[in-house]
């Protein structure tokens, strides 16, 4: 990510000018920036904002996003170098480093017998990337609703770059998920959870209200709506009351990453990808996957390694939208309609499982579960991939479904996935936009940290559009 050493009038800091293009992990997202720096230490950071303080600043984690939240023409941060980790053994709290990765902290964490309360699918995020997009697993709440304190790298209202603590009130609301809004996050704060085993086991039903009904006994479980035959597979998960291995939990995994991880996306690149085949895309979700996936089989592990997928080994595209409770039944059947209607016209065959995961309500201002001014209740990600080229088809359907949900049930698309295009963002329903906005001027006055797709999803004017009116701008530039 970064290039050469160049001397700085405060001292020496990784610095590129030009080179190559950054990509993301979709390769859906390629910029070039005119300025690159992996800053080692908090004065280094400082020294950026302060030299480019009229210019753009955005930072980079893993790159494992979609959308253009890290695009800049200015100037690049890289926080690679920001990876330590304190555990603080008599608060029951760890610090990372921005820089650090899910993974690293998990088992920094593991050794300790330790864990974290929640964390997403993968874990080749930094800890500051996930927590900035609302990362999430299945049962829980978001990453961010987690987060006890961050040190952030802003600026005063007299432009001078400064350090601040943020751990309490409005701003803690606003900096647990602020997209890279509020400056340059430079460590997290986190709650340890003493380590826990997670009892599952995958079992096909008929429709979403019959998977449902386990979710009571299954609090943790995630749901996989097949396309074309619409069984819904589950993955019934609960905490183990015994804290250790059982069921081949080792043969499991293995088998699981074989037949999942592995052999569906090749069956997935083959099918839709290389042959193009309406056909065997039929043919592999009604007849092949479920002869190869054994229900009922129940087995307990750790959870670090039971709730985590390599979901990052096959390039692909997402969109993901949150809904609540309440409209999910009726959101889940606008989706499945839409994908019968396009794959009916032969305009477009989807390819990929529909997950749905459950997401406790944030104590945050903008993350995709926030329940800041509203009344508690659960929300619902439901998740299109793709994992063919080119990508125009499934956009055009997603940006369709993107509409349909947003307008009729106030679905919340997943800052960390892809947004549809268009000059307008599809901007939703938040009670707490309002605050943040606010806030992050407190900490961004110039607004260096605001780049093109921030500025066209969270107007800084408050003068809002509706949410109809910026979603039917987005399917018309589609």
């Amino acid at each position: 990510m970064t290039g050469g050493r160049t001397r700085t009038r405060r001292g020496d800091c990784a610095d590129a000018s030009g080179g190559r293009p950054i990509s993301n992990f979709g390769g859906n997202i390629r910029f070039t920036p005119r300025r690159r720096y992996a800053p080692r230490t908090e004065d280094e950071v400082l020294q950026i904002l302060n030299d480019h303080r009229d210019g753009t600043i955005r930072v980079v984690g893993a790159g494992h996003s979609w959308n253009p939240g890290i695009k800049t023409r200015d100037v690049l941060v890289d926080l690679t170098h920001f990876h330590h980790i304190r555990v603080c053994g008599d608060t029951g709290f760890v610090t990372a480093g921005a820089g650090v990765r899910i993974g690293a902290l998990l088992k920094h964490l593991s050794k300790r017998g330790l864990t974290l309360p929640s964390i997403g699918l993968i874990d080749r995020q930094t800890i500051a990337g996930a927590v900035a997009t609302g990362t999430h697993g299945s049962g829980r709440h978001s990453m961010s609703h987690y987060v006890a304190s961050m040190r952030i790298a802003c600026y005063r209202k007299d432009g001078e770059a400064r350090v601040r603590i943020v751990d309490a009130g409005r701003e803690l609301r606003a900096a647990r998920c602020s997209v890279g809004a509020m400056g340059v996050v430079l460590e997290v704060a986190l709650p340890c959870v003493p380590q826990y085993f997670v009892r599952e086991r995958c079992v096909w039903r008929p429709g979403l209200t019959a998977a449902l009904e386990s979710e009571v006994e299954a609090p943790l479980q995630q749901l996989y709506l097949m396309p074309h035959a619409w069984t819904v597979l589950v993955h019934e998960r609960s905490v183990a009351a015994e804290a250790r291995r059982t069921g081949w939990a080792a043969l499991y995994r293995a088998y699981w990453l074989t037949v999942i991880d592995v052999a569906l996306h090749l069956c997935v690149k083959f099918s839709a990808s290389l042959m193009r085949s309406r056909r065997l895309v039929h043919l592999l979700y009604r007849r092949l996957l479920p002869a190869f996936l054994f229900p009922r089989w129940r087995v307990t592990d750790r959870s670090d390694r039971q709730l985590l997928m390599r979901h990052d080994l096959f390039r692909h595209l997402e969109m993901e939208a949150f809904v609540t409770r309440e409209h999910l039944a009726a959101a889940v059947d606008f989706v499945v309609e839409v994908l019968r209607r396009e794959d009916e016209r032969g305009s477009y065959v989807h390819h990929y499982p529909i997950c749905i995961r459950r997401v406790l309500p944030d104590d945050t201002l903008i993350s995709m579960a926030s329940c800041h001014g509203m009344q508690e209740q659960d929300w619902y990600a439901i998740s299109l991939i793709t994992l063919t080229e080119p990508r125009e088809p499934f956009q055009r359907v997603a940006a369709f479904v993107a509409e349909g949900l947003s307008s009729r049930f106030r679905a919340r698309l997943h800052w960390g996935k892809w947004f549809p295009p268009g000059e307008a963002g599809v901007e939703q329903g938040y009670p707490g936009l309002g605050e943040f906005v606010a806030t992050c001027r407190q900490f961004d006055p110039r607004g260096v940290f605001r780049n093109r797709f921030l500025r066209r999803t969270i107007p800084s004017n408050r003068e809002q559009v509706t949410a109809e009116q910026c979603l039917t701008h987005v399917v018309r530039t589609c």
